[in-house]
């Protein structure tokens, strides 16, 4: 019974032990990582997921895919070179990777930047070059990664290892191009340096030949040199002439009168002493390819100071005089040249209503603060503006390239719709009743286009592509209507007809008779009649008896006719005549007061 017992307990304490010695090996088996990552376990570094393609090496995974860095790092701690590993040199049989570094380190070969002096010949110059400019790097860390796989996997076959330099192949580059850079030359092409007025022609600097360098072959030299370890080494580099595109001779005889466009001004010397100073400073103007010529900042300021004149120009949709009016008849004539030169107008803007001196839809104004006008020489060669004035005549010419084929190109305009001009009439209490003074003149309101249109070089249309368009405001005539009377009583004014309406109740006063007119002065006698002032037939005496029946002479001779009366009327109707002429003042519409003047328009 005893011995059961004793058998009983003995089971017990080995299925205790069991679950005991189970437990245990649940929990190692957790740690490590048998069951996978769960509740508290580490996870797996990238390092450990990289190691899948590893090779087995007796219990040791040796890692394949990872950086030198990172395999050396993760090298076991306990990790020897086997017997007959040599690095740089340095036998590292049994021994650990920290214990070879530094040896290894310092057996290594010098950084070979301190050896180079390469130096490049071109014919007999010779320029050394700056090896500071050059990046070496050692290969030191692959090489002992190479070695540690070979010493893990038992490889016996290579145990002796060298580590080298090698230089940045982006560095090379530098260090060619800092060498030789300074004998790149470009071509210089023919330059035209300003224009001959008086010859017409332009004035030619000659060209110069450039040179280029065979970077290219310098570079894969360099490289070679530095593979094989020659550090001192002369590289020979090819160079070559390169010729400009075109000559000085060329130019000359290429460059031409492109285009000329003229036209009439007015008599008004100030109107044409505007004018004549804007082709003086336009004249002899080259303009160079891509560059802009900008009018109002070319020309400057109209000044009185620059010589300006004050002329008819418009403001605020009126003419009044302002300094440098007439300007742009001159800028309209380099809008048509330019594009009958085929350039590239960048900034245009037609009038506050037509000019005279051009078709509709094809003027150009400018105005200081206001309107703009720009062009771009879009050519690949130099343009110059011969710009003249004389007798009453304005011109602009471009010179440059001449077209291809003998083209020629002109600007035509047209009116699309015209819609009539109203007139106002405003109230001015300071002028005298039913006075009348023109303040605006009437402008209809127009649309316009405008064409360019080329030409072969026989004349015949070749085609005709639509340019510039143009929009005049409507502008109403404004008529101002005197509403003070005479007593000064103020009228109302119909706005639509002009005609102005007294007030209620109004009653004209009586006239003062003037005492200079001969009609109010007295009779010495008392007669008031004016009729009386012929003299009376004289009466028919009486007969008397045994008297001639002849009459005697009348008792006053007949007074002379002075025509005072009909000369007063003369008068007054002269006065309203000179009324009414304010609007002979203002320049009639024409070459001159189609012109802008340096003032913004309203």
């Amino acid at each position: 019974m005893r011995k059961q017992n004793n058998n009983r307990g003995n089971l017990i304490l080995t299925a205790i032990l069991s679950v005991i010695a189970f437990a245990l090996v649940i929990v190692l088996c957790i740690q490590h990582g048998v069951f996978g990552n769960s509740g508290d376990s580490e996870p797996v570094s990238a390092s450990t997921k990289e190691n899948e393609g590893a090779s087995k090496s007796g219990d040791k995974l040796v890692e394949n895919t990872v950086g030198s860095e990172d395999l050396l790092s993760n090298a076991p701690a306990e990790f020897k070179f086997a017997d007959g590993f040599s690095i740089n040199g340095v036998d590292v049989s049994g021994k650990t990777l920290d214990e070879i570094k530094t040896s290894v380190t310092e057996a290594e070969s010098a950084n070979p930047k301190e050896s180079v002096k390469i130096s490049f010949v071109m014919g007999d110059d010779k320029v050394d070059g700056n090896a500071e400019t050059l990046d070496f790097v050692n290969d030191l860390d692959s090489v002992i990664e190479a070695a540690y796989k070979a010493s893990e996997a038992g490889d016996g076959n290579n145990k002796t290892y060298t580590s080298q330099w090698t230089v940045s192949e982006d560095t090379v580059d530098e260090f060619v191009h800092a060498a030789l850079d300074s004998y790149v030359k470009e071509p210089v092409e023919p330059y035209a340096s300003g224009f001959d007025t008086e010859n017409l022609t332009f004035i030619i600097e000659e060209s110069e030949n450039g040179v280029s360098v065979n970077f290219d072959k310098a570079i894969a030299e360099v490289k070679k040199a530095l593979e094989n370890g020659q550090y001192d080494a002369q590289i020979p580099v090819e160079t070559s002439v390169v010729e400009p595109k075109d000559t000085a001779e060329f130019l000359r005889g290429y460059l031409c009168k492109v285009s000329s466009t003229t036209s009439t001004t007015t008599s008004s010397t100030n109107r044409n002493t505007n004018i004549r100073l804007v082709c003086e400073k336009l004249n002899g103007l080259v303009i160079q390819p891509g560059e802009q010529f900008d009018f109002n900042k070319y020309i400057g300021e109209r000044t009185e100071a620059a010589g300006y004149k004050e002329a008819g120009g418009i403001y605020n949709g009126a003419l009044r005089q302002e300094l440098g009016g007439g300007i742009c008849q001159a800028n309209a004539m380099i809008y048509h040249s330019v594009t009958k030169a085929d350039l590239q107008v960048d900034t245009r803007s037609p009038h506050t209503w037509p000019s005279d001196y051009v078709e509709v839809g094809t003027d150009a104004t400018v105005s200081w603060g206001g309107p703009e006008f720009r062009f771009t020489n879009n050519s690949e060669y130099p343009i110059a503006l011969h710009a003249y004035y004389g007798n009453q005549k304005v011109t602009v010419e471009v010179y440059g390239r001449p077209l291809p084929d003998g083209m020629t190109i002109k600007l035509k305009g047209e009116i699309v719709s015209r819609t009539e001009a109203k007139v106002e009439y405003k109230a001015d209490p300071d002028m005298a009743l039913d006075e009348k003074v023109t303040e605006k003149s009437a402008h209809d309101a127009i649309k316009a286009k405008s064409y360019k249109i080329y030409y072969d070089a026989d004349g015949n249309e070749i085609k005709r592509e639509d340019y510039k368009d143009s929009s005049y405001p409507m502008i109403n005539k404004v008529v101002r209507v005197g509403t003070r009377a005479e007593d000064g009583t103020i009228f109302k004014l119909n706005k639509e007809t002009g005609e102005t309406i007294a007030p209620e109740g109004y009653v004209p006063p009586t006239p003062t008779p003037d005492p200079d007119d001969p009609e109010n002065i007295d009779d010495p006698e008392g007669n008031d009649d004016p009729d009386e002032d012929e003299p009376k037939p004289t009466k028919k005496p009486k007969k008397e008896k045994n008297e001639d029946p002849t009459p005697e002479p009348t008792s006053e001779p007949v007074g002379e006719d002075n025509g005072s009366g009909d000369a007063g009327e003369a008068d007054n109707a002269g006065g309203a005549d000179n009324a009414g002429g304010a609007e002979d003042n203002v320049p009639a519409p024409g070459p001159e007061s189609e012109d802008e003047t340096p003032v913004p328009q309203g």
